[in-house]
């Protein structure tokens, strides 16, 4: 018998089987043990010959529900990270699992045996909606958890209900005035009573209708600006306490005279190309289309009145344009007043740069282009 090794009282010829057998079921119970005891079968016995300190992550709780909010606040967390190992744990990183809504970090970095630290998560939700749900991976030193994967979830709700969402006028079609329903989601601690447009040319006025319900009326003015404007509505109350309600209003004021598009584009080539144009009236008296006249006879023109007979589809048939790259066109639009006056509406027509399919050409021929 070899002097070296201690002798085992009651060995069998079952002995190192049962040792074995013990061995594997400690790996099984216990995760960390294969990383952390290694068996060595001596004689006939299983001896433990090595014994190393290893970390172990835990946390107080995986996903954190944060319930009901509503979407001009934001939400902070702390999970709860403790060290249940023998050795100090590390945590090397922490991702956001949405960096523009999620803000992560750790109280502190390493964790000593027995510590704990505290990852801090501030969730913004102003830009969210309905069923919320956001990760946080942890990358640590355990040997077993190397990746930790925490969750954040809730609901979040408007804190003003609007309805429509958007105020939408049409002036074109005489409509100058719209309104919208406001609902708070929570009770204020006093009714909306002041309104703020960001254009003077809208008016707006709020009232209440019934216990936490309010009507927004807005109403453009004669002399509201030719074009189309977004208009940003405050409404709030006289308590500070209370979050202002943003109302969005979108106003429609075209000219009496509207061509959609205001330029019409063609190709470099020689193939024939068509576009069409509308040319659209909204003022009280039309003007009556006489004739679509193009500035050369590369190009050709067809005018398809509407039902009414004062709007019109105009298309455009063009042809043979290799050499007229860079160059700018027009239709003249003929047009004669109710008092029998006649004048003219241009609509420009540009024709891309042939440098453009020059260079096209020269790729293709260098083998650039793509393939």
């Amino acid at each position: 018998m070899n002097p070296d090794v201690p002798a085992c009282s009651n060995r069998t010829a079952s002995g190192p089987a049962v040792w074995k057998g013990m061995f594997m079921k400690l790996r099984m119970l216990l995760p960390s043990f294969a990383n952390t005891v290694r068996g060595v079968a001596v004689g006939g016995c299983m001896l433990f010959a090595e014994v190393s300190a290893a970390p172990r992550i835990e946390v107080d709780q995986t996903l954190w529900d944060f319930g009901l909010a509503t979407n001009v606040a934001a939400v902070s967390h702390a999970f709860v990270i403790r060290n249940a190992g023998d050795a100090e744990l590390e945590i090397n990183r922490v991702i956001s699992g949405c960096d523009p809504c999620l803000r992560v970090g750790m109280e502190k970095t390493k964790i000593s045996p027995g510590g704990q630290s505290a990852l801090r998560c501030h969730l913004d939700l102003r830009a969210l909606s309905g069923r919320v749900s956001r990760t946080v991976t942890m990358e640590c030193n355990d040997p077993v958890q190397p990746l930790l994967v925490l969750g954040v979830t809730g609901v979040v709700v408007p804190a003003y209900q609007i309805t429509p969402t958007e105020i939408s006028l049409d002036m074109a079609r005489g409509q100058r005035w719209g309104i919208a329903e406001i609902v708070p989601a929570l009770p204020l601690h006093a009714p909306f009573s002041l309104v703020e447009c960001s254009d003077s040319n809208l008016a707006a006025q709020v009232s209440m209708i019934a216990s936490n319900r309010f009507i927004l009326t807005v109403q453009a003015s004669e002399s509201f600006p030719r074009g189309q404007t977004f208009v940003e509505i405050t409404v709030q109350s006289a308590d500070p306490n209370d979050l202002p309600c943003l109302v969005k209003a979108f106003v429609h004021h075209p000219p009496d005279l509207e061509v959609l598009p205001a330029r019409l584009r063609f190709q470099f080539k020689t193939e024939p190309q068509m576009r069409m144009f509308w040319l659209k009236q909204h003022g009280t008296e039309p003007l009556l289309l006489l004739d679509a006249i193009p500035s050369s006879d590369k190009f050709h023109c067809e005018v398809d009145p509407d039902a009414a007979g004062y709007n019109y589809r105009i298309y455009v048939t063009a042809w043979r344009l290799e050499e007229e790259g860079g160059r700018t066109h027009s239709i003249n639009l003929k047009m004669r007043d109710p008092a029998g006056a006649e004048r003219f509406v241009p609509v420009p027509i540009s024709v891309e740069q042939a440098i453009s399919a020059a260079k096209a050409t020269g790729n293709r021929e260098t083998g650039l282009g793509s393939k």
